[in-house]
C-alpha cells in the first residue's frame, strides 16, 4: 500500500491523538465512582451506621408503645375480672378466674420488664446516634469538597470527550476509506496505529525495517505498513543540528 502521506498523515496523526485521548478520558471517567466511594468510605459507613441506629430506635419505640398499650388494656381486663370474683358462685370458677388473673399479671410484669429494657436500650442508642451525628459532621465537609472536585472533573472530561467525538467524523471523511479500514484494524491490536520510522526503526514495535523497504520509503516518502507490526508507518526525518 503506497499512499501520498502528505495528504493523509496530518489527519491520521490527529485522529490517533483524538482516539488515544478519548480512551484515556473514558478510563479516567470509569475511575471516578471508585474514587468517590473510596474518599467517602468512612463517611458512608458512618451514615449507614446512623441509619441502622435510627431504624433500630424507631423499631424499639414502636415495640415499647405497643407493649404499653397492651399493658393498659390488660390492666383493665384484670380489674374487670377482679370485680367479677364477687359474683362467682362456684369454687371451680373462682379458682379458674384467680389463675387467669395471676397469669395476666405475670404477662404484664414481663411486658413492663421488657419496656424497661427497651428504655435502657433506647437511651444507649440515643447516645450512639448523637456520637455518630457528630462524627458525620466532622467527615462530611471534607467528603463534600472531594465530591464537588470529582464531579467538576467529570463534567470537564465529558465535555472534552464530546468535543473530540465531534471532531473525529470530520477527520474520517478526509481520509481514504482503505486507510480508515487499515487504521481501525490495527487499532484493535495497538493503542497507536500510526508510528514514525527513524533511522530504519519502527517506533511502534522498535523493530528494524528491512533496508530495501526503508530505502523505498525514503525515496517515495509515502505511508506504508510496518512489515513487523503492521502499523501505519511514515519516515520522520531528524533535523540536523548545526554547530
Amino acid at each position: 500500500m503506497a499512499i501520498d502521506f502528505k495528504d493523509c498523515l496530518p489527519q491520521l496523526r490527529e485522529l490517533q491523538e483524538i482516539d488515544k485521548r478519548i480512551r484515556l478520558v473514558e478510563l479516567e471517567l470509569q475511575t471516578i465512582p471508585e474514587q468517590l466511594a473510596l474518599s467517602g468510605a468512612e463517611y458512608f459507613a458512618l451514615t449507614t451506621a446512623l441509619q441502622e441506629k435510627d431504624n433500630l430506635s424507631n423499631n424499639l419505640t414502636e415495640e415499647r408503645l405497643g407493649l404499653e398499650t397492651q399493658t393498659k388494656d390488660v390492666v383493665l381486663q384484670i380489674q374487670d375480672r377482679e370485680k367479677r370474683l364477687y359474683a362467682i358462685k362456684t369454687q371451680k370458677e373462682y379458682q379458674a378466674t384467680l389463675k387467669e388473673i395471676a397469669q395476666m399479671k405475670k404477662e404484664n410484669k414481663d411486658r413492663e420488664e421488657r419496656v424497661l429494657s427497651i428504655m435502657e436500650q433506647s437511651e444507649k442508642i440515643s447516645q450512639e446516634i448523637t456520637q455518630l451525628k457528630s462524627e458525620i459532621a466532622d467527615k462530611e465537609g471534607g467528603f463534600r469538597q472531594i465530591e464537588t472536585e470529582l464531579k467538576n472533573r467529570q463534567q470537564v472530561m465529558m465535555a472534552e470527550k464530546e468535543e473530540k467525538e465531534k471532531r473525529r467524523p470530520v477527520l474520517l471523511k478526509e481520509l481514504p476509506a482503505e486507510i480508515v479500514k487499515k487504521y481501525d484494524t490495527v487499532r484493535k491490536r495497538f493503542g497507536d496505529a500510526v508510528a514514525a520510522v527513524k533511522k530504519g526503526v519502527c517506533y511502534g514495535c522498535n523493530m528494524n525495517i528491512p533496508p530495501q523497504f526503508y530505502n523505498e520509503m525514503l525515496k517515495m516518502k509515502d505511508l506504508r505498513s510496518c512489515p513487523n507490526c503492521h502499523r501505519l508507518i511514515y519516515v520522520e526525518m531528524e533535523v540536523e543540528k548545526t554547530s
